[in-house]
Order: structure tokens, then sequence, then C-alpha cells
């Protein structure tokens, strides 16, 4: 009876997870053996036409791609800009809005309103922004500073990195979100009893709010690396991967050569590569993550 009733309750559980794992097969797991597959061949991505197996050959191809090369380095600084600045300003904006100063209801929307934009919406406001008629250089024309309006998306000293503070602009508020859900939960009591031994709130913040937040901040400084090597409705908004594919990243590059150029088993060995990197960083974060919980 005991060994029937664990059987119908395992059924049960089997049927309530089925749909979820059916969309998970269909969206996730068919689509990258379909990729690792199509990796290997050499296809124009033209249904009817001929598929020739070339083994690592597209891999070799991408990586003697000058662009490609260059979309790991736009793809580095990404990273590193976004987990320099998302977390560090999220975290002060949170201990801002955290104290309840007078109007924080109001700065905390306006802080969290790029996030709830499609990033591709957001691409397009800011291409406005900063194309060589667009708004900014309008501005700086206006109010006499001629000499500072330059084609910002087109500049190669500019490009990348106006597209690299958009990012960092726009990730700043979905960040200080979550590192307020985890002030919330520190404990008033570790407060009182740090003033009671004299400390400065300077003092609390590095002393009590940092060590109790340290899983928060770690799992922001993951997903933030996750998320940018991911960056791809941004950048294909603003500058589509150009000029001449000066600021594309692994991810709009992957598109161009998939359809743009039909080489699609280049484009799709570059996207395996991309599951790649960010599984490398997944299982990288998560012993980090498993570190800073064993050593607290």
């Amino acid at each position: 009876m005991i060994k029937l009733k664990t059987a119908k309750a395992k059924f049960t559980i089997f049927l309530f997870i089925l749909p979820a794992l059916l969309l998970y097969t269909i969206f996730q797991l068919i689509p990258i053996i379909g990729g690792i597959y199509f990796s290997f061949v050499e296809w124009d991505g033209l249904a009817g036409t001929k598929l020739t197996f070339v083994g690592f050959e597209n891999y070799v191809s991408a990586f003697h791609n000058k662009q490609f090369i260059l979309s790991l380095s736009n793809m580095a600084r990404m990273v590193v800009f976004s987990v320099l600045f998302h977390t560090p300003i999220a975290l002060l904006l949170a201990v801002a809005v955290n104290a309840k100063l007078k109007g924080y209801r109001l700065f905390k929307t306006i802080f969290f309103v790029p996030t709830v934009f499609p990033m591709t919406a957001i691409g397009l406001m800011w291409y406005f922004v900063f194309m060589p008629t667009g708004a900014l250089n309008t501005l700086l024309k206006n109010i006499g500073l001629k000499q500072f309006a330059i084609p910002w998306l087109v500049n190669k000293a500019t490009a990348m990195n106006t597209i690299v503070g958009v990012n960092v602009w726009a990730g700043i508020g979905y960040y200080m979100v979550i590192i307020l859900a985890g002030l919330t939960v520190i404990p008033k009591d570790l407060y009182e009893a740090a003033s009671i031994d004299g400390a400065n709130p300077v003092q609390m913040f590095f002393n009590v709010t940092i060590p109790m937040l340290k899983p928060t901040l770690i799992m922001c400084i993951v997903m933030d690396i996750i998320g940018s090597v991911k960056v791809f409705d941004l950048v294909y908004a603003m500058t589509s991967g150009g000029p001449n594919g000066l600021t594309n990243l692994p991810t709009t590059l992957m598109i161009s050569e998939a359809f743009k150029y039909s080489h699609y088993g280049v484009g799709s060995a570059i996207g395996i590569i991309i599951m790649l990197i960010c599984l490398v960083g997944t299982v990288g974060s998560n012993k980090l993550l498993n570190k800073g919980r064993r050593a607290e």
C-alpha cells in the first residue's frame, strides 16, 4: 500500500511538471541539439540545399575571423564595465532608497523605469539621442559646444563605449531592486548593536550591510556577467553591429553570419561558443556562491 501511494505521488509530480518539461524540450533542448548539429556542417540556411559535414571547420573559421575576435573583445569590455558599475551604483542607490528619505518612492520608480521597457525600445531611444543629428549633438550645438558634437555611434573611439554606457544605465535599476530586497531582510538588531558600540553610518555600511548582502551581491555579479554575454537587442537596435562590424558582439555577429552572409554553420558555431561561455560562467559563479556560503 505504501509503495502504491509512493508510485502514485511520483506519477502526480511527473504530470505536474510535464507541461513545463515539454516546453523546455521544444524551445530549449531541441534548438540546442539542432545548433550543435548545424555547427558541424556547411549550409547556406536555405531549405532543400545540400548540407556538407565539415567537422570543427566552422569553429576554426570563427576563431580565424577578425570580426569574431573583435566581438569577443567587445563582449569582454561589456562584461567588465557592467560588473564595475552596475552592482556598486545599484548598491548605493538601494541604500539611499532604503533610508526612506522624503520622496524615496518617486526616486525608486525613476531608477526602476528603464528596466520596464524592452531593450529594443531603449536602444532605439538612445539611437535617436546619439545619432549625428540627434538630440545630444543638437543640444551641444545650441549651447555653444559644437566642437564636442561628434558621430557617437560611428566614431571608432566612442561607438562601443557609448553602447556600454547605455547598457550600464539600463541595468542599474534592476540590480537596485534586487539589492533593496536584500536590505529589507537584514535584522535591525545588528544596526542597533553597532550603534551602541559607537559605529557611525559609514562603519555600519562596511561592517554590517556589505557582509550581510554578500550572497545577494555575488548573485547580482553572476547575473550581470551572464546577461552581458548575451546582450543582443540593445546593440542591434543602436548600430546593428556597425559601422563595419566595429560594435559587433558574438550575438550580433552570429545573426549576421547565419542570415546576412548565409554562413549558417559558422553562425551556429558562434552560438554554441556563446552557450559554452555562459555555461563556464554559470558553473564558475555557482562555485563562487557555494564558497561564499561555506565561508559564512
